[in-house]
Formats: C-alpha cells, structure tokens, sequence
C-alpha cells in the first residue's frame, strides 16, 4: 500500500511538454519565414492558441507565449510589446463582446485569423497616425498569409487543440 498515492516519480505535465516542443516548432518556422518571404508568419494561429489558452484559464502557457511574441516582434521588426498589447486589449474588450454574441463556436476560429491580422494592423496605424510614426504599411500580403492560415487551421488545429 502506498502512503503518497498522489505523489509519482518522473511525471511531467503532457499538455505542457507538448505545448513546449509546440512553442520551439514556432521558433524555428518563424526564423524560417524571415528567410523566405512566402511562408506565412502564422501570427493568426499564434492568436488563436493564445485565445484558446486564455479562455481555458491555463495561464501557464502565457510563459511561452510571451517571450515568443517579443521574439516574434524582434525578428519582423515590430514595435517591442505591440503584439502583447494587441493580445490583451483584443482578450479584454473584442473576445468577450464576440463570444457573447456568437457563442463558442471553433467555426470563429478563421474570423479570428483574420481579426489577428487586420486588428493588429489597425492598432499598429492608430499608433501611427497618435506619435505621428509610420509603424506598418499595408500589403496585400496580409490578405494571402490570412488566407494561408485559414487553411493551415482547417487541417491540423482540430489535431492540436
């Protein structure tokens, strides 16, 4: 009979493992994507895992993703803390209203993609025209990388979520 049923040895959390090897993927695909221009920055799906970690309260994943998105920031050459600062003000204000309306649907997960892209670049040209400094221009680019992965998520998100 064993005193500490609770207690095992060399047992580590699987969510967290797999969302670690998950985080060091993104990395490499993003120093990847900054070499070839045609691989999509995946920053939709980024927040979309954001999302989905933290509407299920697991908050523990915001210590990968955080540095990610400054690494993430540092490679394209973003404002230092704009893709946080988008994260909260969209966790804060946006998701609640849609989720209040909409429900919680995994068939938003595209709007979503598309909202990542298109309302960070909305934040970053409302931050442009207040210090009066040019941060992003727009590209169609957006709109194809947005398309990318729509599709991207259609196929391996259900597997990975």
């Amino acid at each position: 009979m064993q005193t500490f049923s609770t207690m095992r040895r060399n047992s580590l959390d699987k969510s967290n493992l797999r969302f670690f090897f998950l985080v060091i993927g993104l990395v490499v695909y993003i120093a990847l994507s900054d070499i070839y221009y045609w691989l999509p920055p995946l920053f939709g799906i980024i927040y979309v895992f954001a999302q989905e970690y933290y509407e299920r309260q697991e908050l523990n994943a915001f210590y990968f993703i955080a540095p990610f998105m400054i690494f993430f920031e540092a490679s394209k050459g973003l404002p230092i803390f704009s893709t946080l600062m988008f994260f909260v003000l969209s966790f804060v204000f946006v998701v609640p209203f849609v989720r209040k309306y909409f429900g919680f649907s995994k068939i938003l997960v595209p709007f979503f993609i598309v909202y990542a892209y298109f309302g960070y670049f909305g934040l970053m040209w409302l931050l442009g025209q207040v210090f009066d400094y040019p941060f992003l221009s727009f590209s169609w680019s957006l709109l194809v990388y947005s398309a990318c992965e729509i599709i991207l998520v259609w196929f391996f998100m259900w597997i990975l979520l």
